[in-house]
């Protein structure tokens, strides 16, 4: 494989991206990089095991304080007024006036409730020595830094609203850079955060030079500052996701458009839940995102169902219904629309399936007991989705009389409707909330494809073999799509893959994939000499047919929509490749 790839002209395995980039492997010059959309946030798993929302700074314009978020009081700033700790003049400087007051900028908070964040700060002293970094808003939280002895001064938890310790944290980051940070946390969420001018008091006469410069703005969830990651509007950021526990290498996600029609997703407390013969503990244990978010669902002692239930919405066709759930001392949980003719029983101990009356359903481990759980139900009408306790896994609602103690943790319920499989966790609050399709490619790279001979490669984790209608997962075309090259996926679960010259097609392959998992393919062009071949196995070859003018490579979206895999690696060779060479390059 090392070998074939030094005679690849593009090559794509996600490991470095940013906003509105994933970087290629070959060539390293940038001509390479792709192009990628997303006009929303996404979620991923971490390197951890843990779903992480991707970007994972929830501050905008990480860089740019001249920006119309950031909030002045008897200061100003001065842009891009010194060299930043990344090595360009990017960094600001908040200069006090000449006021005998209080001088800071402030921006809201991003926090939703219950959950610990971390603000963030790259920082240096000029003319003033002293930042106090404050929530100002809610809780009084503050951590007050000296940046010229690199200390951290003192802290203040604040008020009773604050629900865990401040702790402040401050690293050298060389150039007399500091990276300042505090953590709060609020039963409300959000807050004002000031970056706040201080000498020996919050108040005094400024000279109208001095200040602090500044630069990477970071709030993250979690108790501890991440790898800070720079960001302008955070709607364009590839997601590079991790098999659930983390570890080894990532893969793209690419995902169509999907909405979480369930309110409320990690906050089974909330009125919008229906609870009968059940309590609710809010934020008892740690949830698959690492924080202490995950409530825990409790059975009273009645001789009853023991259950909760979501708002009613109107499901269309197949709908996806998808949550985590760890045991609690209850073993078996039952997700089903209350006529009881579409559900599934799910075992949090063995992580299996069972009683299923639903077009499907999977159960998969995600790391310290906790499961993602999901089915498939077919309705068209206005219901609602029970979540069932139970003391067996087989088939019917069982009444049961309870202990009073035991129940499931439960987070992060999410309601797909018209969809035909559960995409990657969408968390909402009072409303739905709805991720745009994931879109990758790169124009006016003709010279880096083979215009008279080939080889696309294409390295994919499939998620799903029966989604509504065709699937793009790869093509090349010159802008339009009557002369081009591409792979699909089927609803039947079949891969084609196929060449067209101004709308007539020039070759056509097809494989009936047997089951979801990873797959490499390659599809090999030369004019009278095609062949397709899927996991190391020749799928199908055609000696006649020409090849299309080729300039732009399109990744997960294309004409017939957006796929539902990983993308693990994708590679373009400008020759031919032989049959054997082929064959190893798919080999699992």
């Amino acid at each position: 494989m090392s070998d074939l790839l030094n005679s690849a002209s593009l090559v794509m395995i996600p490991s470095g991206y940013k906003e509105d980039t994933v970087y290629s492997a070959v060539p390293t010059d940038g001509s390479g990089d792709l192009s990628f959309t997303r006009a929303s946030n996404g979620t991923r798993i971490n390197s951890a095991g843990l779903v992480e929302v991707c970007p994972w700074n929830l501050q905008t314009y990480s860089e740019d304080f001249t920006n119309g978020k950031y909030i002045l009081n008897q200061a100003s700033i001065s842009s891009n007024a010194t060299t930043a700790p990344n090595g360009t003049a990017t960094a600001d400087k908040l200069v006090e006036n000449t006021a005998n007051d209080q001088h800071f900028v402030y921006f809201t908070a991003q926090q939703t409730a219950y959950n610990e964040t971390r603000i963030s700060v790259y920082a240096k002293a000029g003319g003033r020595t002293n930042l106090l970094m404050w929530e100002s808003a809610i809780t009084n939280a503050q951590c007050l830094f000296n940046l010229s002895t690199g200390v951290v001064t003192s802290s203040s938890s604040g008020n009773a609203a604050n629900l865990s310790t401040t702790v402040g944290q401050i690293e050298d980051a060389g150039n007399g850079w500091y990276r300042c940070s505090f953590n709060y946390s609020t039963s409300s969420g959000g807050g004002t955060i000031r970056l706040q001018l201080y000498t020996t008091t919050t108040s005094y006469t400024g000279d109208g030079t001095s200040g602090i410069f500044l630069w990477g703005l970071q709030e993250n969830i979690g108790s501890t500052a991440k790898p800070y990651f720079p960001t302008t509007d955070r709607l364009n950021v590839p997601r590079l996701t991790y098999q659930n526990g983390g570890g080894g290498c990532p893969s793209l996600l690419l995902e169509k458009q999907s909405t979480n029609s369930q309110t409320y997703s990690e906050q089974i407390d909330n009125a919008a839940w229906g609870l009968s013969n059940l309590s609710v503990t809010a934020n008892n244990t740690t949830s698959p995102d690492g924080t202490q978010n995950a409530d825990k669902i409790v059975e009273n002692t009645a001789n009853s169902r023991h259950e909760f239930y979501g708002v009613s919405l109107a499901f269309n066709g197949n709908n996806a219904i998808s949550f985590y759930a760890k045991n609690a001392g209850r073993r078996y949980l039952c997700a089903l629309e209350p006529t009881g003719a579409g559900g599934a029983t799910f075992d949090l101990q063995n992580g299996v399936v069972s009683a299923v009356t639903a077009v499907s359903a999977n159960i998969e481990s995600v790391g310290d007991g906790w499961y993602r759980c999901s089915v498939i139900i077919s309705k068209t009408a206005t219901t609602q989705i029970y979540y069932c306790l139970r003391t067996t896994g087989s088939v019917g609602i069982e009444t049961y009389t309870g202990d009073g103690t035991s129940g499931v943790y439960f987070w992060g319920a999410q309601t797909e409707l018209n969809s035909s499989y559960p995409t990657s966790y969408i968390p909402t609050t009072s409303s739905s909330a709805t991720r745009v399709a994931d879109a990758c490619s790169k124009t006016g790279i003709s010279s880096l494809i083979g215009q008279t001979e080939g080889v696309v490669f294409w390295d994919i984790e499939v998620e799903t073999l029966s989604a509504t209608g065709n699937e793009n997962i790869l093509n090349l075309d010159a802008g339009s799509y009557g002369n081009t090259l591409y792979f699909i996926k089927g609803s039947n679960g079949v891969l084609s893959a196929e060449i067209y010259v101004t709308g007539v097609v020039q070759c056509s392959f097809s494989h009936s994939l047997p089951s979801v998992g990873r797959y490499k393919m390659a599809l090999a062009y030369k004019a009278n000499d095609f062949a397709f071949y899927v996991n190391g196995v020749q799928r199908g070859t055609d000696s006649s047919g020409s090849v299309p003018a080729m300039s732009r490579f399109q990744l997960g979206n294309g004409v017939f929509g957006p796929s539902d895999g990983k993308t693990n690696q994708a590679i373009l060779f400008p020759t031919r490749l032989t049959n054997a060479e082929l064959a190893s390059l798919t080999t699992i």
